[in-house]
């Protein structure tokens, strides 16, 4: 399994492997996106969103900010890596997210 196979989930547009401190890994990226600020956001809203979970005494599942024609999806895998995955609103986030895990745990190793 390869993160190309989180890319060819029905829906998806790009998936990316980020680092909690903002770094491309691998993955693909929307044309004309800005790699590294595109990388340095999603850790920063993620970021910002554990920290609100964290306040509000809860467990952050997943970020999703819809825009009018796609959705930005982002969730931790662990204590040093994230996910960003763009997809259209039809696509299946539950889906992406059990795929995604599953090729994390087999392919990556710290």
């Amino acid at each position: 399994m390869s993160i190309d196979d989180i890319a060819s989930i029905d829906g998806v547009i790009s998936a990316s492997l980020i680092t909690r401190g903002g770094e491309y890994l691998e993955g693909t990226i929307p044309p004309d996106t800005r790699r590294d600020t595109f990388s340095a956001m999603s850790a920063i809203i993620l970021g910002a969103a554990e920290r609100s979970a964290i306040e509000l005494n809860d467990s952050l599942l997943k970020v999703s900010v819809g825009f009018d024609s796609s959705l930005l999806m982002i969730f931790g895998l662990d204590s040093q890596c994230l996910m960003a995955v763009i997809g259209t609103p039809e696509a299946d986030i539950d889906k992406i997210i059990e795929t995604t895990r599953v090729w994390k745990g087999n392919s990556i190793k710290h």
